[in-house]
Formats: C-alpha cells, sequence, structure tokens
C-alpha cells in the first residue's frame, strides 16, 4: 500500500528522464505459469528505450539508467508474488516498484517527473467498512476498503454456539463461559446467558450472537461508524440484527450459509453494499462546487486551475477520467503554454495539477465525463 510520505517522495522527484511503467498483472493462474507480466514489462522496457533515444540518450546511458529494470527481469520470486497492478519508476540513481492492489492500465510515460495518476485513489480513499460472516458453529471477522478485504483477528471472538453454551447444561439454570474465552471445567467462571427457561434454539443463537455483538463492540466497533456487512442465513441476520449495539449495520446484507466458502468471495458483494461511503467524500465536494456556482471560488477553465495548483489554491480539484493537457508551466512567471498534441518537454498538466493539489493538502476526484461538475473537463473548488 502507497503511504503519503511515498507518495510525497515520487511527487517532489524530479531527474531529466523519469520513466513511469504501469501495468496490469496476475497474482495467480496460467498468465503466471507463462511470464506474461514479465513479457508485458520487458516490452515497456523496449519501448523505454525507443523514447530515450528519441531525446537524443546514447546507448551506453540508456543501458545504465535501465539496468535495475532488466535485473528486476530475472527475479522469480517478485514476478510470482505479484498483485493486479504494478507500477514501476526509474530515473538516474532511481528505481521503485509498487505493487498496486487494483488493476491499472497499460501506460507509459517519459518526463521530467513521474506520472502518479494512476495511484491517487491510494492516498485519497479514507472510507473502510466491516464484513461479519457467521454461522451457528464459525464467525469471521474482516475489514475492507475500496481495494480489498482482509480477515482481523479479534481476541475473544465466539466461534460458534459452542464457544457460548454448554450443550450438556442446557437444562441447567446457568450457562458459565471461562475467563479465558472458551467453554471448559475452569475453577473460575463468569455466568453468562439468560438464566433458566431458554426455550428454543433461537433463544440460544440469541445468545451467541449478543456475545458475537458485546465482543465486537468491545473490541473495534466501540469508535466507528462505518457499515458493517452482515453475511449469515436469512433468519440469523435477523437475530443478529435485533440483540445488536451497533447504529450502523447496513441494510441489506448478504445471505446464505459461507461456513465453508472461499470469503474473499464475498468482497465484492461487500464492496457493493458499502460503496455509498467512498462516493461520501466527493458527493460533498460537488455539493460546495455546486452551492458557489458564479463565484471566485469555483472555474472550470484550464487556464485558471492548472495554475491554481501550483499555488496552492485548491481545495478540491475535479478531473475527467483519462484527460491529457500538455504543455508546460513556469511557476516564476506564472506562465502557461498548452499544446493541442505533445510536444517535447511537456508534461501533462493535468497530472501535475493532480500532483500539486495533494501536496497542498487539497482533495482529487477522478471522475467519469457524466459525474463531471458543470460538464467540465477539469474544474476546482478554491480554497480563496
Amino acid at each position: 500500500m502507497l503511504g503519503k510520505e511515498e507518495f510525497s517522495e515520487l511527487a517532489k522527484a524530479s531527474f531529466n528522464n523519469s520513466i513511469s511503467i504501469y501495468i496490469p498483472t496476475h497474482p495467480a493462474g496460467v498468465e503466471v505459469n507463462e511470464k506474461h507480466d514479465l513479457i508485458l514489462f520487458k516490452n515497456a522496457l523496449q519501448q523505454s528505450e525507443q523514447q530515450l533515444k528519441g531525446k537524443g540518450l546514447n546507448a551506453e546511458q540508456i543501458k545504465t539508467l535501465l539496468e535495475p529494470a532488466y535485473t528486476l527481469l530475472k527475479d522469480d520470486t517478485f514476478w510470482h508474488e505479484l498483485t493486479p497492478g504494478l507500477a514501476v519508476f526509474i530515473a538516474d540513481n532511481f528505481f521503485k516498484t509498487i505493487k498496486l492492489p487494483f488493476k491499472v492500465e497499460e501506460e507509459l510515460h517519459v518526463n521530467k517527473s513521474f506520472y502518479l495518476r494512476p495511484m491517487v485513489p491510494m492516498v485519497t480513499s479514507t472510507g473502510h467498512f466491516h464484513l461479519l460472516a457467521f454461522s451457528k458453529n464459525w464467525s469471521c471477522f474482516f475489514r475492507g476498503d475500496e481495494f480489498g478485504m482482509q480477515r482481523m483477528e479479534i481476541e475473544g471472538l465466539p466461534q460458534g454456539m459452542e464457544d457460548v453454551i454448554h450443550f450438556e447444561e442446557k437444562s441447567a439454570t446457568q450457562t458459565f463461559r471461562g475467563e479465558s474465552g472458551q467453554p471448559g471445567h475452569g475453577t473460575v467462571a463468569t455466568p453468562h446467558g439468560h438464566g433458566s427457561g431458554l426455550a428454543d434454539e433461537k433463544e440460544y443463537i440469541a445468545q451467541y450472537l449478543t456475545e458475537v455483538d458485546q465482543t465486537l463492540m468491545t473490541e473495534v466497533l466501540a469508535n466507528e461508524r462505518v457499515p458493517l456487512v452482515l453475511a449469515a442465513v436469512d433468519y440469523m441476520v435477523g437475530i443478529y440484527r435485533q440483540v445488536s449495539h451497533y447504529k450502523c449495520i447496513a441494510d441489506t446484507a448478504i445471505t446464505g450459509n459461507y461456513e465453508h466458502s472461499n470469503l474473499q468471495e464475498l468482497y465484492p458483494r461487500a464492496l457493493e453494499i458499502a460503496a455509498p461511503v467512498f462516493k461520501e467524500r466527493t458527493k460533498k465536494a460537488l455539493q460546495s462546487y455546486g452551492n458557489s456556482l458564479a463565484t471566485p471560488l469555483t472555474s472550470s477553465m484550464p487556464e485558471k486551475v492548472i495554475p491554481a495548483s501550483y499555488f496552492s489554491q485548491i481545495s478540491d480539484l475535479f478531473v475527467e477520467k483519462g484527460l491529457h493537457i500538455w504543455g508546460t508551466f513556469n511557476q516564476e512567471q506564472n506562465q502557461l503554454v498548452v499544446h493541442e498534441k505533445k510536444q517535447q518537454g511537456d508534461e501533462c498538466l493535468v497530472d501535475r495539477a493532480i500532483v500539486n493539489t495533494l501536496l497542498h493538502g487539497g482533495d482529487v476526484h477522478i471522475l467519469e465525463k457524466s459525474e463531471m461538475p458543470n460538464r467540465a473537463e477539469i474544474a476546482a473548488f478554491m480554497r480563496f
């Protein structure tokens, strides 16, 4: 995962020849065995050589510059331990690889600075959700975000009804659970449950799920306000909703018994349910922009937005996905030059505006054309 400090390091780096390579990669499958990703990366290096030649570098300079990248081709372990995407940054005495948790388009850029737009979601995303999958015999808790989902080990989380209820003592007036959190015959025990009169299995299930809820509230959820997605058979979902004290259980659940399933298959379904959380940040920014239309606080003119990004004036930057504006900007003279097509010495001014905004503490929203405010290609809500 890319941290903000690492992003800042890449954003501030400036070399005569900064090479940025993005390729979609494969964590497993036939593509790994057939070295599909390695071949794709090698092709990108060969294309880099051609671009470097076009910029006037000789064969020895190119060999020195790309040597770490060609060495990486020989690292079998690296190519067998990939994620859905890969970013590689190469410059004089600089080489960095970042395995990305999401798929990227194949791209190659050779400029004065690194091309970082595909990694923006990793430094702007703030949302997450939780998934609780459970049955009568098992429970499992996850933390997820826009890029993936990881299981969390929760101390004391009951792993089924038998962790809470002594079946051999169902007729007793109380059930007991050792201080360790596991059923047993220790000398110290704490009474749990409803006391006498547990009439049927649903009451036992309610007691078990109450214990699950109390454990999660104590260990994780007490200060959370994010969606909790439930995955269980329908009637157990209903019982959990009744006994839980957590206020942000998602209205939609994933119903079924997933005790023996590949739980990562639940991730896209849980993500879809939790998706509104990740859109909230952009929704609020668009509302602020809309409320300030026709004032100096908003602009959808590239000739205003791009310079504003260099002078720390942008609070929220909105960019149409895939947009490139090629040219140069002289910050000392506040002079912007834009070309219809990329020319020698040009850089993507949209990418620089994105990077500048993030470095200066602003926020960036990369949107589909239909989502852009005021039907603009690029727009900004200003700080002043």
